[in-house]
């Protein structure tokens, strides 16, 4: 048998290795992780690794036979927002029993993404947060998206195998808290988790089918409460796990516990709440009803189905204007993220590079092979642009029926809360000169960062916060955008960029 050299972060890895499996196959075996936002279907070309005297190639469709040495891509925190926003709820700290009867008990808030996983800890002794972190969601290597994880459940043990990444995931982060901590496990005495519905699903290992599949109904969308022993999550064995509910299949309690975590001013009576993460959920909430709805527009801005598209990692490149980019990390490019993506289309618009109608005639370069980290020149597509004009119809689209069934106008809105990682480093006027959101609301973009982490913070000091996720519940209307008799000429008519040149000063 062929032998295969792997570095990965520093670790050197010598196996020999069967032929006839792909290389992305032959390192997944080893519970490595090489990013695969098409599920390893050779799609997408984002699983590329480096081999010794070869170059760059994509591991999915790369089957080897002799002897190889091969270097992963560096691995980097996620970046994601973890601060609070002036308009975040304030509660007192109400500690569960078992918390009372805990020495130096601390609680776990976790919100987990598609792509990315946030982990709060919070001291229940006084309610402070002692440390929070940012991680990549291990099982993008088995799709981007929802839908490309529901699919992989088709597989026989595929949701048992999703279900022990994710909580691997957040127990390597519980066994890493309490060694620097000095704390035992048993001190982690409870956790709340938002999500979206299908990660919701994939953390309770219940298979999240039904979601994909006509009339889209998820298995559940109410709290689920555990014990951590029945999740062999490696806290207090008899701490709480709780599952914050959701709306429906596609809006989850990512959405609820960010709606019920804002205070707005006074002055804001109506308003817009819009994550634009792998899945592009949004709400209008007034003061009687909030309607919501999900659009499939997140996959672009996330980097999947973008010849050079990445997630927000280092080497990502997260903005772009006249003066060149910047990476995050300030490191030579690998590739775009979605804040970068936006900017650089705005650019390209400005400077008629990209026509009205999505037209572009060669490849833009951002960064050429002699500066990019990968030896290749980063670039944007036609095809790239195809994809971001069906995201951002997409969101458009939904504001723009969300604000109908309302019996509203763009005047009435008094604010456009972005919420998530993506909403905050987004430059809104770009955004808004794409055509990502209507132009009219362009003096009302609030970015108010990750409320859905902020929710699952608000669970875990005060359970009486669950009381105003289901207000939220109850107040809710879910609109569902294929079927609405508007939205295909709606989507169709915001395909094209805007063409309207406005004062964004």
């Amino acid at each position: 048998m062929p032998k295969l050299i792997i570095h990965d972060n520093g670790q050197i890895i010598a196996k020999r290795y069967e032929t006839g499996l792909s290389l992305l196959q032959i390192i997944q075996a080893e519970d490595l992780i090489v990013s695969a936002p098409c599920g390893g279907n050779g799609t997408c070309g984002k699983c590329k690794v480096k081999v010794k005297n070869k170059g760059f190639v994509n591991s999915c469709t790369y089957i080897p036979t002799d002897n190889l040495e091969v270097f992963l891509p560096t691995k980097s925190e996620a970046l994601v927002l973890t601060h609070q926003s002036i308009y975040t709820l304030n509660l007192p700290l109400l500690p569960s029993t078992l918390a009372l009867n805990s020495d130096s008990p601390v609680g776990l808030a976790i919100d987990i993404g598609t792509t990315s996983i946030v982990l709060y800890w919070i001291d229940l002794s006084n309610g402070n947060m002692i440390k929070n972190i940012g991680i990549s969601n291990p099982q993008v290597k088995y799709g981007a998206d929802v839908i490309s994880r529901i699919n992989f459940c088709s597989n026989k043990n595929a949701v048992s195998i999703l279900q022990q990444k994710i909580i691997e995931a957040i127990n390597f982060q519980v066994e890493d808290f309490v060694e620097n901590e000095k704390i035992s496990n048993k001190s982690i005495v409870k956790v709340s988790v938002t999500a979206n519905t299908t990660m919701l699903h994939l953390l309770a290992g219940i298979n999240p089918t039904p979601i994909a599949l006509a009339p889209f109904k998820a298995s559940f969308t109410d709290t689920q409460h555990y014990k951590a022993k029945n999740l062999s999550i490696n806290i207090h064995q008899d701490g709480d796990v709780y599952l914050l509910p959701s709306i429906s299949a596609y809006v989850g309690s990512d959405i609820v516990a960010g709606i019920a975590s804002l205070v707005p001013d006074e002055n804001i009576k109506i308003y817009l709440f819009i994550d634009i993460g792998t899945n592009g959920e949004m709400a209008l909430v007034t003061p009687d009803n909030i309607y919501c709805c999900a659009t499939a527009a997140g996959p672009a801005f996330e980097g999947a189905n973008i010849f050079c598209g990445m997630g927000a990692f280092d080497g990502a490149i997260s903005a772009f204007d006249k003066n060149g980019y910047k990476t995050i990390g300030d490191t030579k490019p690998v590739g775009i993220c979605g804040s970068g993506l936006i900017d650089i289309i705005a650019y390209s618009l400005e400077n008629e590079i990209i026509s009205s109608d999505g037209n572009l005639i060669n490849d833009f370069v951002v960064a050429s092979q002699n500066d990019s980290g990968t030896g290749k020149d980063i670039v944007i597509t036609p095809q790239d642009i195809r994809e971001v004009q069906l995201a951002k119809s997409a969101i458009c689209t939904g504001i723009n029926i969300l604000i109908k069934k309302a019996g509203l106008t763009y005047d009435d809105i008094d604010a456009v809360f972005l919420a998530g990682g993506f909403g905050n480093f987004m430059d809104p006027i770009n955004a808004l000169k794409i055509g990502l959101m209507p132009f009219e609301l362009k003096n009302n973009i609030i970015p108010v960062g990750n409320t859905s982490g902020s929710g699952a913070k608000l669970h875990v000091i005060n359970y009486k916060f669950m009381d105003l996720m289901y207000e939220v519940i109850k107040r809710s209307q879910l609109i569902e955008l294929s079927t609405h008799p508007e939205f295909e000429l709606e989507f169709a008519m915001n395909m094209y960029f805007n063409s309207i040149q406005f004062n964004t000063t």
